[in-house]
């Protein structure tokens, strides 16, 4: 049950009035669109939080910013959640870790890090929660799939644990390199992210790249490695799969996250029902498994963990 009032144990003033607000941004209370601007270039230049920007820019579309349009990067009043955070919250009647998650504004994932003594199934009206602020480091997780291909590959740039409706800046580059912003996106209420990005034109085969979501909390999280491929070479096209293994039919099965059924064979990899793994090879012509939309060699076998 989410509640239009919560109780705060301690709340910190920290209002920016007059001038003080204009001395939070490197340039000044606005912003004049130039040709090539990105939001995630603009907030680092000047210094604001890409989630304040688009506080005060109501209707603000991030992929398509007028040149010459003016932003406003600070409010001589304080802009509705740019005060110090709450430390603290009183259990009510009815109250869930989740339903508390979404009333304080903060991912399931950093309230239960930050109650590690509370049993999240057997809360008690009254018992003290400590609310997580802007300082503790998000227990996100990033992965892609598939985890391989040539350059323009489409690639499902998935996140969790970010903190509710931040946005953050997904970016790719080189392992051990610096990165390039590619998207800027609004994390979802449940604090997941997942973006359809692609592989850069200047990859060349042979690149191993990371991925990255980049959050207004001076914190980056990366992705595994990235192999990029040349396209061509012997056998099928290259494919890089995640989810559950199953027993089917004719072969054994894999089921994506985003619902996709993919049939598994191999000569000499041995699959394990009930397993959450991540498997890379080549699509196959294997007809006679007759399942999902298509069939993989499969090459390299790993179990990961299931996401949250």
């Amino acid at each position: 049950m989410k509640k239009t009032a919560i109780s705060v144990l301690a709340v910190s003033a920290g209002l920016l009035m007059g001038g003080s607000a204009l001395a939070q941004t490197r340039c000044g209370a606005s912003y004049t669109v130039e040709p090539g601007d990105t939001l995630y270039g603009i907030a680092q230049q000047c210094r604001v939080t890409m989630s304040r920007i688009m506080r005060l820019n109501p209707g603000l579309e991030p992929r398509d910013m007028a040149v010459g349009s003016a932003l406003q990067l600070a409010a001589r009043d304080a802009a509705p959640g740019d005060s110090a955070p709450r430390e603290r919250y009183r259990v009510e009647a009815g109250d869930t870790m989740f339903s508390i998650a979404q009333a304080l504004g903060v991912s399931l994932i950093e309230l239960l890090d930050a109650n590690t003594d509370l049993d999240p199934f057997a809360l008690e009206i009254g018992e003290v929660i400590e609310v997580p602020g802007d300082d503790g480091r998000p227990a996100a997780t990033v992965g892609v799939a598939p985890r391989s291909g040539e350059a323009g590959t489409p690639v499902t740039v998935r996140a969790d644990g970010l903190r509710p409706d931040d946005w953050v800046t997904i970016g790719v580059g080189p392992q051990a390199s610096e990165w390039e912003a590619v998207e800027a996106v609004r994390v979802a209420e449940d604090g997941e992210v997942a973006e359809d990005v692609r592989v850069p034109g200047w990859a060349e085969p042979g690149d191993d790249l990371i991925f990255v979501v980049d959050t207004d909390r001076g914190y980056t999280f990366k992705s595994g490695v990235f192999n990029v491929t040349d396209g061509a070479g012997p056998g099928g096209e290259p494919v890089a799969l995640e989810g559950r293994v199953r027993r089917g039919a004719e072969c054994y099965t894999l089921r994506t996250p985003d619902g996709d059924l993919w049939s598994l064979v191999s000569d000499d990899v041995r699959f394990t029902a009930g397993e959450y793994v991540e498997v890379e090879g080549e699509r196959a012509d294997a007809s006679f498994c007759m399942q999902g939309i298509g069939t993989v060699e499969v090459a390299e076998i790993e179990e990961v963990a299931p996401p949250r």
